[in-house]
Parts: structure tokens; C-alpha cells; sequence
């Protein structure tokens, strides 16, 4: 029996997906790019604000709320994957699945476990071995909480929100002394 997701307005959504057998989901720099453009266009289409996100070669994170009752974030998921899959699968000539299963959500119900997800989500390059720190790593939005990149996917003053301030946010998410859970 499938799980009955929550996907209300107003809801907060941690949602992972990894790519089938563990391989990878992005071969190249454009296929991340593409996957951030595609994101931005469906989160706009179906009014979903994206808090965070961390592209991984084989996986992703990212950090949301739904904003409407109108669209659901399962409309969203669907749209936003489809269209990557079937765009790399024409340029790849390949076929078939690209990710493991359907995209997994957590929802995050406590405000106060905010700030965990989100360095969750950011640590992962570190984590793997991939980034030395958050700031290093291109294909997610640490760079823009810390004011290095101008991006546009998030809005680093609502992810602010959830500190006390914006420098206790950048202490927080920089603090590598401070151990998340990565069993998720």
C-alpha cells in the first residue's frame, strides 16, 4: 500500500530521489543546469518555493514548501523528472528509467528541524568526499545563502528566516564541528 503523502499548502517537503542502481543521473555540467532550469520552470508552473537544493552525481535533495492548494507537489515531481528523463534519454540515446523509484518525501512538520535539513542537504558534497565545504561545491544553493552567487532559484533571506539571524545561519551551516545525521 503506498504511503499517503501530505502535500498541502503550507507544507514543508524534503524530497530525494537517486538514480537507478546507484548510477549516475548527471554526466555532465549541462545535464545539472538543465536539471536546475527545469526545476525553476516547473516550481514556478506549480507555485513551489524551493528552500534548498544539492544536486549530487547520482542523487538529490531538495528542500521545499508547497505554497498553494491549487497544484500539488506530486504534479511538480512528476513534470519537473519527466522532463529531464525524457531529455536525457533523447540526447544519451538511451531508454528507460533513470531513477531508482518515486521520489521520496519526508515531511518536515517542526520548524525547528529547519535548519537541520538544510545543512543536511548542503553538507552532502562534504560529506561524500566531493567539496572540502558547502561554499565549494557548484550544483547547490550555498553559495547563494552566503552571498557568493546571485542565484535566483531560492531566496536566501526566507532560508534565513528560520535562524535567529543570517549570521548565526552562515556560523551554523559553515560549523563542521556540528554532526547531522546522515542515515536518512
Amino acid at each position: 500500500m503506498e504511503k499517503e503523502r501530505n502535500y498541502y499548502k503550507n507544507t514543508y517537503h524534503h524530497l530525494y530521489n537517486r538514480g537507478a542502481n546507484k548510477a549516475l543521473i548527471f554526466f555532465e555540467v549541462e545535464n545539472y543546469l538543465y536539471f536546475l532550469r527545469r526545476m525553476k520552470y516547473y516550481s514556478k508552473n506549480f507555485k513551489i518555493q524551493i528552500l534548498s537544493y544539492c544536486l549530487m552525481p547520482n542523487h538529490f535533495h531538495i528542500f521545499l514548501k508547497q505554497t498553494t492548494d491549487e497544484f500539488s507537489i506530486s504534479f511538480f515531481i512528476s513534470s519537473w523528472l519527466n522532463s529531464y528523463v525524457k531529455s536525457i534519454n533523447q540526447m544519451y540515446k538511451r531508454s528507460g528509467t533513470l531513477f531508482e523509484s518515486k521520489t521520496k518525501s519526508k515531511q518536515i512538520i517542526d520548524d525547528a528541524y529547519f535548519k537541520w535539513v538544510i545543512k543536511y542537504i548542503l553538507e552532502n558534497p562534504v560529506h561524500a568526499g566531493l567539496a572540502e565545504n558547502i561554499t565549494n561545491w557548484e550544483f547547490s544553493n550555498a553559495k547563494d545563502l552566503f552571498g557568493m552567487r546571485n542565484g535566483n532559484l531560492t531566496d536566501p533571506n526566507y532560508v534565513a528566516s528560520f535562524f535567529q539571524s543570517r549570521e548565526i545561519m552562515l556560523e551554523f551551516l559553515m560549523d563542521k564541528s556540528i554532526k547531522v545525521d546522515y542515515s536518512i
